[in-house]
């Protein structure tokens, strides 16, 4: 079945050209490695200084499924300090710097850095960062809910309750 994050999704969509040759290339972490993470460690800097980008932008960048994406999101996400921060508290802070949009993948993807870092910060508060991730899932479809959109949840609920 859809995982917690999925379902926090009102779309799935397929999966647009740049992720597939992202997902295709082989990336390699030879003689390049060190220019690759300069240039993440750039890249994340400008972006959560909004250097020349908006908040839109910011997902984008930090959700693919490449090697390079997901260097960029761990640099990005050093200039959070979550320590002794509720996972709510941390999640809200977080999410005031980008506009978490793009589909479930990304968005998934997104949260798998951040539950990472929380739990970096917060390794004795919560038992593990697949932990943390359920929970931010968790968080993000209540506030799907409070917020009057119509979750893929809510409605698989209905669909049973028809049938």
């Amino acid at each position: 079945g859809p995982t917690l994050c999925q379902l926090v999704s009102d779309s799935d969509s397929e999966m647009d050209s740049t992720e597939q040759l992202a997902l295709g290339s082989t990336d390699t972490l030879s003689s390049g490695h060190n220019a690759d993470l300069e240039a993440a460690k750039r890249l994340a800097k400008r972006l959560y200084n909004l250097d020349g980008f908006k908040k839109a932008d910011v997902a984008r960048h930090l959700g693919k499924n490449n090697d390079f994406s997901k260097t960029v999101a761990g640099e990005y996400l050093k200039f959070f300090e979550f320590t002794g921060m509720t996972l709510d508290q941390a999640l809200r802070s977080f999410l005031k710097e980008l506009a978490l949009m793009g589909e479930t993948q990304e968005r998934e993807r997104i949260l798998a850095h951040f539950s990472q870092r929380y739990y970096e910060c917060n390794p004795k508060t919560i038992p593990s960062e697949d932990g943390a991730h359920t929970l931010a899932c968790a968080l993000m479809l209540l506030n799907t809910d409070l917020h009057g959109h119509v979750s893929a949840f809510e409605m698989s609920a209905v669909k049973k309750k028809k049938g």
